[in-house]
């Protein structure tokens, strides 16, 4: 699937991937990957360190589990320290680069190269929808779907609330079902 978005209206209030002061988030991910399924919960605390984030994850995925913790200025390079750590013995963090903190998303949506106005929109091969309204963890947001060969494979809630999205959901071309879920969110300490 190719990413390929317009431009990012400011007007809707949305800044993903733009941290802020203090969040914390508690997620619920679930998998159907070659068939079985598997299930994980995450824990991320993000707060401003001078001009960097200080950002502390904990997690369980399968038998997995484990907390990690450190320094970034930006979410790239948060999502390529993610993605690093799942091939050294973080095995556990390997839903988090497949949804939240997958290279691609955090790119496109960390440049502002969304456009969120509700509509269908072709993209390549792919239709691209927005569809109004999306509430998980209790917040409301917008949802966007990538729709292929008349069936989605990609759902996004973003919600003017947050910095990272409420809501994942990624299908592959093998089948493969991705999708996390928010279930607690605070920017009070």
């Amino acid at each position: 699937m190719v990413f390929v978005l317009i431009s990012f209206s400011e007007k809707n209030g949305l800044n993903p991937y733009r941290f802020k002061h203090y969040e914390r988030y508690m997620y619920d991910y679930k998998e159907t990957f070659r068939g079985e399924k598997a299930t994980g919960r995450y824990e991320i605390v993000i707060s401003i360190s001078g001009e960097e984030y200080e950002v502390s994850i904990s997690g369980k995925y399968r038998e997995w589990e484990g907390v990690i913790s450190n320094r970034f200025k930006n979410a790239e390079e948060l999502a390529g320290f993610v993605l690093m750590k799942s091939y050294f013995d973080h095995y556990w963090l390997i839903p988090l680069t497949r949804t939240l903190f997958s290279k691609t998303l955090v790119k496109v949506l960390g440049s502002r190269e969304v456009e969120l106005s509700p509509g269908v929109k072709e993209i390549d091969k792919d239709t691209f929808r927005v569809v109004k309204e999306c509430k998980f963890g209790g917040l409301e947001g917008v949802m966007m779907e990538v729709w292929h060969k008349k069936e989605v494979v990609f759902k996004l809630c973003l919600t003017p609330y947050t910095s990272l999205p409420t809501y994942v959901y990624k299908k592959t071309d093998e089948g493969n079902v991705y999708e996390i879920e928010l279930l607690e969110y605070s920017d009070l300490k």
